[in-house]
């Protein structure tokens, strides 16, 4: 667009914040115009830096397809995905010793949590400067209140605003992945427990499907 792009006019390939890799299509590594606080607690990875060859990438999972607050809240999405995972290949499985269903810690330069492996043929490797380029997939639902309390992805991306919209651009970053749990794991918040509804009447304004099951009769 002639106008309006803080990083136009035309639009170019740059590698993310983090990257194991160099861009090699244009001298410019990752986008100069990205807002990355100045935060001791935001530290970033050198491009290519050997302590985090894997890519990390953050998406919404089908059944939690809204906003965290939300889902980490409604005990029946709870219920259909709960427990934090993150998503890697046989190839990188094989690699760490990992088999599907085993805790892992997946580390940043922010941080590290522990979750459960879903191994999958989903992630495939790609080979780029002769290596492979591995894959971790994290979904970003979970969180350190609600009614499912687990690993927290924020606590490994990097903090960083997109030049133009203002948004967290850090959908993509680096990470390393190994077999095992953490040593120190920060506890949960305990949450109040909410009271059980009590009255005969249906709950109103809300269609017949999302009534508490078992608590009300249709009709009433």
């Amino acid at each position: 667009m002639p106008y309006g792009l803080k990083d136009g006019p035309l639009p170019i390939f740059y590698e993310p914040l983090e990257s194991p890799f160099l861009n090699t299509l244009v001298r410019q590594q990752s986008d100069p115009l990205t807002v990355v606080p100045a935060d001791p607690m935001n530290p970033t990875a050198a491009p290519g830096d050997p302590a985090y060859p894997l890519i990390a990438t953050t998406y919404r999972l089908t059944e939690h397809y809204l906003s965290g607050p939300m889902s980490r809240f409604d005990s029946w999405l709870c219920e259909l995905q709960p427990e934090m995972f993150v998503e890697i290949s046989p190839e990188l499985a094989g690699e760490r010793g990992v088999t599907n269903g085993d805790w892992v810690v997946v580390s940043s330069p922010r941080g590290e949590i522990e979750a459960r492996a879903l191994v999958t043929q989903r992630l495939k490797p790609v080979i780029v400067d002769g290596r492979p380029a591995h894959t971790v997939g994290m979904p970003i639902h979970w969180g350190y209140a609600g009614e499912t309390v687990e690993a927290i992805v924020n606590d490994l991306s990097p903090l960083s605003l997109d030049p133009n919209a203002d948004i967290h651009g850090a959908k993509s970053f680096v990470c390393q992945l190994r077999a095992g749990r953490l040593q120190h794991v920060r506890p949960p918040i305990p949450l109040p427990v909410a009271p059980i509804p009590t009255t005969a009447d249906p709950i109103p304004d809300t269609p017949t499907a999302a009534q508490p099951a078992g608590r009300f009769r249709h009709g009433k």
